[in-house]
């Protein structure tokens, strides 16, 4: 795992509270193996590497950049809600080139797997989150563990309550 010492300056976010929250959403994912969790962690360490490295990203590898953000975001949206694979008129409209796109066979697999379109929902808020399009980081909360079991309310609000006490706080994460 990359440590964030600072981010792209398309991100808006203070480089702490991304920082604080990356490092809580691998915890609760280790604690809880939920998708969502691991899904908003991987977009969110993305952002960890240094220039012109490749590194995994929340659809793929390669350098983190706001282009990639935005269509990964958008991929990413569509997958968790189990959509059909898009024309090409879709994916051209997103800017996403050719060699880009997902074939219609790795959408499938993606999209009929509730498990990847948990992953992915994570991915869609914590990439929503660093773009500035969601301003609220409790929206990473996983809401279902790695077997597909609702993770509790009280259990949930309190990860609520820490996603957002991390994203306005100056002090670094616990691990647990």
């Amino acid at each position: 795992m990359a440590r964030l010492s600072s981010v792209p300056e398309w991100v808006r976010l203070p480089v702490r509270a991304v920082a604080n929250v990356e490092l809580f959403l691998l915890a609760e994912y280790r604690r809880t193996r939920a998708p969502q969790a691991l899904g908003s962690w991987v977009s969110l360490s993305w952002l960890g590497a240094g220039a012109g490295e490749r590194t995994p990203g929340p659809l793929g590898e390669g350098p983190p950049s706001e282009a990639v953000a935005w269509s990964s975001m958008l991929v990413a949206d569509a997958l968790a809600e189990g959509e059909p694979y898009p024309p090409s008129g879709w994916w051209a409209a997103h800017g996403i080139a050719p060699e880009d796109r997902l074939t219609p066979e790795a959408w499938d697999l993606r999209a009929g797997d509730s498990y990847v379109r948990h992953y992915m929902h994570g991915a869609v808020v914590a990439l929503g989150w660093l773009l500035g399009e969601l301003t609220d980081p409790r929206l990473m909360a996983p809401i279902f563990d790695g077997a597909a079991t609702r993770i509790p309310v009280a259990e949930r609000e309190l990860c609520r309550a820490r996603l957002w006490a991390l994203s306005e706080s100056p002090r670094p994460a616990a691990t647990g």
